[in-house]
């Protein structure tokens, strides 16, 4: 699943072109994945686009916000007219969709704008969704109500982990720092990254990690999440940028997917275990 520098590309690349755009119609051809009623959205402008952990928000004229998940194979793709593919942008998983005609049978939502735009949700999987909800009880939705801080806020510091960890002692740190309920928008390649950053292995108890560590792991986090989106973002699974181009920073990667090979700081070889479920890289000599 996209973790949160794609999330943010793909905010940016709609920041770009459907802000300020009238909707003149919107079709739903899976109703499963649309949440709502589309006669809300028509005759509203484009307000605002954010990012919440790893869904996107549209917000609108009227009040209403639209919330927007691609899970592992959605996307969205625009194009300035219809049928014009020449300046085409697109972010999600990565398809043929950015030079096909579309719609085509993996389009479950086009959204047309007054100007002649057209943003196309796709969705080869059917696992993401378009919720629409009123701005003033966004907050409030199952979806939201229960994130934690985004890495960038002052929320996330040492004080705020040390009352998470009070309360999950016997939990390894790496499950922690991907618990959405805890820091929004860390998934599995950012939490390997951030923890082989900080010199801290992903299979100690978050007890046993100190504050000064916890000092150097919000450090690290921000730090490995800055240079994704340097980079574009992460092509490892199913992702490009809004712009249809697959991401560079698999090629910054220093431990995640190296299993076997030297450790970057030259101390070890990098080891995969299982982690919650999850695949995790580590160097065992430099990660205490």
């Amino acid at each position: 699943m996209p973790e949160l520098p794609e999330v943010e590309i793909v905010k940016r690349g709609l920041d770009e072109t459907i802000v300020g755009s009238e909707i003149a119609g919107v079709e739903v051809r899976a109703r499963k994945l649309f949440h709502g009623n589309e006669s809300d959205l028509i005759g509203t402008k484009v307000e605002a686009v954010f990012r919440h952990a790893k869904m996107i928000e549209i917000d609108l004229s009227n009040g209403k916000a639209l919330l927007i998940h691609l899970k592992m194979t959605g996307q969205l793709v625009f194009d300035k007219k219809s049928g014009d593919k020449s300046k085409r942008m697109a972010g999600g998983h990565p398809s043929n969709d950015w030079v096909a005609d579309l719609p085509n049978k993996f389009t479950h939502v086009i959204f047309k704008f007054k100007d002649g735009g057209i943003l196309y949700f796709n969705d080869l999987r059917k696992f993401g969704y378009i919720k629409v909800y009123n701005q003033s009880t966004l907050k409030e939705t199952k979806e939201l109500k229960d994130l934690g801080p985004d890495p960038f806020t002052k929320e996330l510091n040492e004080e705020y982990l040390m009352r998470v960890i009070s309360r999950r002692k016997k939990v390894k740190i790496k499950q922690i720092i991907m618990d959405q309920t805890v820091i929004s928008g860390v998934g599995n390649i950012y939490a390997d990254e951030s923890l082989f950053c900080a010199g801290i292995s992903p299979l100690r108890l978050a007890q046993d990690v100190k504050r000064s560590e916890l000092t150097k792991l919000i450090e690290c986090v921000r730090k490995v999440l800055k240079l994704g989106l340097e980079h574009g973002g992460s092509s490892e699974n199913t992702y490009v940028n809004i712009e249809g181009k697959k991401g560079e920073m698999q090629n910054h990667f220093k431990i995640y997917r190296k299993t076997g090979k030297a450790c970057p700081r030259g101390c070890g070889i990098v080891k995969r275990v299982v982690v919650g479920g999850r695949g995790t890289h580590y160097c065992p000599a430099c990660q205490r």
